[in-house]
Parts: C-alpha cells; structure tokens; sequence
C-alpha cells in the first residue's frame, strides 16, 4: 500500500515538474495512479474477515507516531470504486480537456487527490487518517476553485474548504480523545475492544459524527456539495460522486459497529440525518434546470440513503449500504460524464434548452438511459438489486423505516425522470432548444462512461458478481458473513412491495411535474423565511472577516507593551492551569546564608527600582546591578565559571547600552498604555517565575544524567571541568547552536543601530 500511495505522489509530482513535456498525455500519466490501486485491488481479491494487508513505518517511535495501514475487506471495496471510477475518468478527462485549457496541474492535483483517497481508506492509524482526510480536502479546494478567474469557483472552493476542514477539525479532536480513553490510535483495536461510554468518549463520537456529516455533505451541512459544481465535470465526477463524499460514509461505518456499542444516541441520529438527507436532496433535485446541479443534490440524496445505511452499524443495512455505494459510484460517475459530455458539444447544460439529444446523440442516450434505470432502481438493475437488499433490512427493523426510506425513495424515480426527459427529451414549448442537429461524440468521451455503464448492466443481470466484494466488506466491519442478499428477481414479498410502490409513486410524481412546480412554489415561499445552508454560509464568512478585524485591532494595536502583555500573560495561564490541575506543591528552599539574603535583597531592591526610575542610564545601572548581584550567588554557590561568565556578559551589555545612550532621549517618554496594568503583568510574571521555582525545586528527583556526566568526564573527555566538557564535548552542538544565534542577534543589533549612527552624524 506504500507503493500505491507513493506512485500517486511521484506521478503528481512528475506532472508538475514535467508539465509542459506532458501538456498532451496529462491526464494518461494521471491515471498510473488509480492503475495502481486497481492492481492492488486485483492482487489482493477475496480478502475475508479476519484477513487484511497490513504494512507499519514508525514515523517518531518515541512519540508511538506511526504510518500504519490495514487494508481488509471493506477498505478493498473503496479501493476498488477509487480505482475503477478514477482510471475511467482519467481517460475521459484526457478528451474533455484541450491542451489550451492547461490541464496538466489539473491532472496533477487529481493524482494527488487520489493518492489522498488511497491512503485515507487503507489507514489504520488515526492521526495518519487525518493527514490524508485534509490531503483530499487541500486537494478539492484547488480542483472546485480551478478556473480562479471567477468568483463563483473561488466562493465554491471556499465554501467547500470551509465546511470539511472544520469538521476535519472536530474530527480531530474526537480521535485524540477517543484515543487516549481507548489507549489505542489504531483503528482495529479500537473496533475490536470499544471504550466504555464517558462523557470524553461521547464527546468523542460527537466531533467524528460532525467530521463525517460535513465531508459527505448530509443536512445541514449539505450546500457545499452543488457549489461545488463550479469545478469541471471529471472533478465533479470523480470528487463529488465516486469518492470524495464517501470519506464520510466510509469513517461511520468503519467506526459505527464500535459507536453503537458504546453510545446508545449514535444509531438514531446517523439514521434521522440520512433520513432527512435524502429528503433535502431529492426535492432540491426536482427544482434543479441545470442537469450538473440536479446530479449534485441527486447525490446528496444518494449520500444519505448510504449514510443512514452504513452508519447504523446493522449487518444487513451495512451489507446492502455497500452494495448500494458500488451501483452509486457506477450510475453517478457515468451520469456526470454524460452531462460532460453534452455540455462539450452542444454548449448547455440547461435542460430547457436541449431537445432531441435522444436522436442527436443515440449512444449516449442508450448509455444515459442504462444507468438512469440503475439509479430509479428499476428492476434487473444494480440499484434495484442494492435497494431490495435495503429494503429487506428496513422490513425487519419496522414498518416506520421501511416507509421513510420508500418514501425519500419516490423522489429519486421522480428526479431521475426529470433528468433523462429533460436531457434528451424534446424542448419546452416557447423556448429556444441549444441545437437541433446530430452530434457527433469523440469516441473518447464516449468510451468511459459507456464502459462503466457495462459493468452497471451486467452487474445488473449477474448479482453474484458483486456478492463476494460487498460480502467481505460487510464482515470486514460487522463481523457477519453473508449478511444479505444481492438477487436478481427477490420474489414476491414485502420488500418488492415497497419497491414497487415507490417507483409508482415516483412515476406519477415525474408524470404530474405541474403539481410539483406549484409544491416547490409552495414550499419555497416558506423556505425563503428560513435560513438555507448556502445563505448561512454568505452571512457566516463576512462575519468572520469582519470579527478577524476587529479582534486583529483590538489585539495588534501596534504597542509592543500589548504585544508583551499578551504574549507573557499566556505563558502565565496555560501552565498555571495544567499544573494546578495537576495539584502541585510549594517546597520553600533552605533559608541560606546572611550573604546569600543580602545578594538576593539587592537583586529585589534594583529590580523594583526599574519600574519607577525614569532616566535611561539609572535603568542601565540597575539591570547592571541585578546582573552582577546574581553573579555574586553563583560564587557563593561555588560556580566560578558562571561567576566569570556573568559578569563578562553584565560589562558587555553595559558597555553596549552606554554606546546606545548616546543617540537616545535621557528619559523615556510617556506611553499611552497605562502604568496599572504593567504593573499588574509585570507582579504576575514575577509572582509566576517564583512560585514556577519552588514548583520546580519540589519536583526534582536524583539525575542520573549528571551521574552519567562526573563518571565519563575524564575518561571519555580527559577534562575535570564537568561544566566545559558538557559545552564543548557532551553537548557541543548545543553550544554551536547557541553562539551562532549570538553571532545573528549582534549583526541583527548591528543592522539596526547603524542606520541611527548615520542619521545622528549626518544631522
């Protein structure tokens, strides 16, 4: 799997190195990657529950920070959909694009996507699976906002990036909690052994749940899915269809089996936001002129059909989930490269101006109308083998989800109605068609989406094809083997009977698309009164800005005295509180020697003087005085060498100021930031360094580091100054480091005093 994803990596890379050598062939190179994954998928066929290939690179072994991937049964059949689905849209997009547009960076950057999809789906390792899952969201935001010329990709790319890094984020907080209560961050051990329900762990289903809704785009945060059809069709196919969106789909039921173990809510609330998912899409889909926008909320409706069906963590609805996600990825990758491809050659996609593709563009018709029938699930089709096998599930859980599902279901058939008669159908009376001569397709364009379409009809015929892929994957998760069923014709019962009246239903609605109209009117007279994901979204980024502003004001006015303020008061907060919580104590040290107490009052006395002293060179005396009182204690501790040390570095810095002073004001001037709170900072910092010494002195145990150092001086070193062989020999790189960040901060002072010399001798 290493392989897989560096072969993703170098042909991105290759491409951008490479890319006017490679303008032609961009997206041929392109797809070696999902060629990759393919031929991994081939390699590793028939994988079952209990068996998974599994590959470890220890990243930072002291932080137990690893690469780990586990590729089973149900990462194979992701696999498989993003090798599949991406190497026909590679090749389709090597027609779709003309050398003009540029598309080597585009192919590049859906190489990288890719490569992003492989290693999110094969990792075993949570953090390593959030570094792939915001690889894809990177990935995507440069793929919707690729034309960035126009400010609706531009708005549609940040909409997107917006949405899913957040969640991305939450997600990541929900990993490290549910990590550290599981004592695990990886995946298979936290599936095989749940940690028991808390209010961290809840909290931790929580944050997942919202990683996932927003990457699959379920309600509410579903808008940013149709936006993002501003990205050109093989990205929409390709992102928004086949992979992309079921990175979600894929985290709830890779983790879903262990979530309703621990947490009784999860179940219900991935159920209830499938539910109304679906619901949401496919009446969007119906309002929809634009072929490319009916596809996208049609998707949103499909994502949670899957989503509800995966993430319930029951055997039978995972296996007829994943089995529905397979049948998805075929009609609706094929169904975007159709509008593609109608858009390439008669210039729309606005289905009230097209009219009799059916006889301009036969080929393409029959292969619309093959996956279309899958999509609507009409029977001795995928979909309809997939939906039936969903159906039988639902009967059993009760008739209450049975009727919610048929009944979402009834807006599929209408929407898929509307898009096959309003593509190739005739035009609306009164209105201007596109074109009404033949068109003819490049073989290429053609040749993708055809072939997809025959996998999606034989599969269709011959069920058995698919059973062991989806079988192994539905074990893979829930440890059931043979959970369901994939038929071609499930006989008479129940579920037929759900199947059957949703189509009715759907056919009559798509019949009667009037009464819809008048619905929608309806139905948008009181939705215009309620906030809409897209609408929430323009009011939430100007507030953002508009809230960065006034906090950047507030807090980067410009005085260094606010800029220190800051910076020291949350140096002050955040370890108070972590050791607080950790309930510290205070150890007084030994009460010393009479000469020790008068160094360390004369240190307190010349330290509180500089804070009401207002002359330059009194301020330099005292920081000399504070200066060379500590070197006083280090030689009544018995450190002549930092006792030398010191009082060179107190001269210097004397001599150096005194050379400053010359081309400075005698007194400093009055600030507009006022005395009381640098004061109070100034007590807080001291009140915490002191109180941080104690701490520090309560805590110290026996070294055995400076044992380690006064044993191998002199052997090792041949030196008795244990202080000089740990600077030169034992940590001589320290000691390099440290005298080369002297050396820049004198030539960084030298910079900026000479400018000041200049002016002060020319004036």
């Amino acid at each position: 799997m290493f392989v897989v994803v560096l072969v993703h990596l170098l042909v991105a890379a290759l491409l951008v190195v490479a890319r006017r050598q490679l303008e032609r062939w961009a997206f041929v190179v392109g797809a070696l990657g999902p060629l990759a994954t393919l031929i991994f998928v081939v390699a590793n066929w028939g994988l079952h529950h209990g068996e998974a290939v599994t590959e470890k690179w220890d990243w930072v072994p002291a932080q137990d920070l690893e690469v780990s991937f586990r590729v089973d049964g149900y990462a194979l059949i992701f696999l498989l959909v993003v090798g599949g689905a991406g190497l026909a849209i590679f090749l389709y997009a090597q027609r779709y694009f003309t050398p003009a547009r540029g598309p080597t960076m585009f192919a590049a950057t859906m190489t990288l996507f890719a490569g992003g999809m492989v290693g999110l789906v094969a990792s075993d390792h949570l953090l390593s699976l959030f570094v792939f899952w915001e690889l894809t969201t990177i990935s995507s935001y440069l793929l919707i906002g690729y034309d960035d010329r126009t400010a609706q990709a531009r708005s549609a790319a940040l909409h997107a990036a917006l949405v899913t890094g957040a969640g991305g984020l939450a997600m990541l907080g929900g990993f490290v909690l549910l990590a550290e209560a599981s004592g695990s961050y990886l995946i298979s051990e936290i599936a095989a052994n749940p940690a028991e329900n808390s209010f961290a762990v809840g909290l931790a289903w929580v944050l997942i749940l919202i990683g996932a809704v927003t990457k699959s785009a379920q309600f509410p945060f579903h808008a940013w899915l149709p936006g993002a059809m501003a990205a050109p069709t093989p990205a929409s196919a390709f992102l928004h269809s086949a992979t992309m969106v079921k990175a979600g789909i894929f985290l709830v039921g890779r983790m879903g089996t262990a979530a309703v173990a621990t947490v009784d809510w999860w179940q219900p609330a991935v159920v209830g936001i499938g539910l109304v998912t679906m619901v949401v899409g496919g009446w969007r889909a119906l309002r929809q002129y634009d072929l490319k926008l009916l596809l996208a909320f049609g998707t949103v409706s499909q994502l949670g059909f899957m989503f509800l069906l995966i993430g319930s963590g029951i055997p039978e609805l995972v296996f007829s989930g994943l089995a529905a996600l397979l049948a998805h990825a075929l009609f609706k990758a094929t169904l975007f490269m159709v509008v593609g491809a109608i858009d390439h050659e008669a210039g729309t996609r606005d289905l009230r101006r097209l009219s009799g593709l059916n006889r301009s563009m036969p080929v393409l018709f029959a292969v619309a109308i093959a996956v279309s029938l899958s999509m609507a699930a009409i029977p001795l089709t995928f979909g309809f083998d997939a939906k039936e096998a969903a159906f039988h599930g639902l009967v059993h859980e009760g008739v209450l989800w049975v009727a919610a599902v048929a009944g979402a279901s009834v807006l599929t058939v209408a929407y898929t109605a509307r898009f096959v008669f309003g593509a190739f159908g005739p035009h609306v009376k009164g209105q201007e068609p596109a074109q009404g001569r033949r068109l003819r397709l490049s073989n290429l364009l053609l040749a993708a989406p055809a072939t997809l379409a025959v996998i999606s009809v034989v599969v269709g015929f011959f069920p058995a094809l698919a059973f062991p892929v989806v079988d192994a994957a539905a074990e893979a998760v829930t440890g059931v083997a043979e959970a369901g069923e994939l038929l071609l014709w499930p006989g008479l019962g129940p579920p037929l009977a759900w199947s059957l009246a949703s189509l009715t239903v759907g056919s009559l609605l798509a019949w009667r698309s009037d009464l819809v109209a008048r619905a929608g009117d309806a139905v948008g007279v009181v939705a215009a009164r309620l906030p809409s994901g897209e609408g929430t979204f323009r009011r939430f980024v100007p507030g953002l800005i508009n809230f960065a502003d006034r906090s950047s004001g507030l807090i980067q006015n410009g005085s260094l005295p606010t800029y220190v303020a800051i910076i020291l008061l949350v140096a002050i907060v955040m370890p108070t509180v972590a050791v607080l919580s950790n309930g510290a104590t205070l150890v007084a040290p030994p009460s010393g020697t009479l000469l020790e107490w008068v160094l360390g009052l004369l240190i307190v006395a010349f330290a509180v003087s500089l804070a009401f002293v207002r002359r330059r060179f009194a301020v330099v005396i005292l920081l000399g005085g504070v200066g060379y009182a500590i070197a006083g204690l280090y030689a009544v501790f018995g450190a002549p060498d930092l006792t030398l040390t010191q009082l060179l570095i107190e001269t210097l810095a004397v001599a150096l100021f005194a050379l400053v002073l010359r081309h400075l004001p005698a007194t400093f001037a009055r600030t507009a930031t006022a005395r009381t709170p640098r004061l109070v900072v100034a007590l807080l910092v001291g009140a915490f360094v002191f109180a941080g010494g104690l701490v520090a002195n309560a805590a110290r145990t026996p070294s055995r580091v400076a044992e380690t150092f006064l044993a191998q001086s002199i052997p090792e070193a041949g030196g008795s100054n244990v202080v000089n062989v740990i600077l030169v020999d034992f940590r001589g790189f320290d000691t390099l480091g440290e005298i080369t960040v002297l050396v820049a901060a004198t030539l960084g002072a030298a910079g900026l005093i000479r400018p000041v010399i200049r002016n002060r001798r020319r004036s």
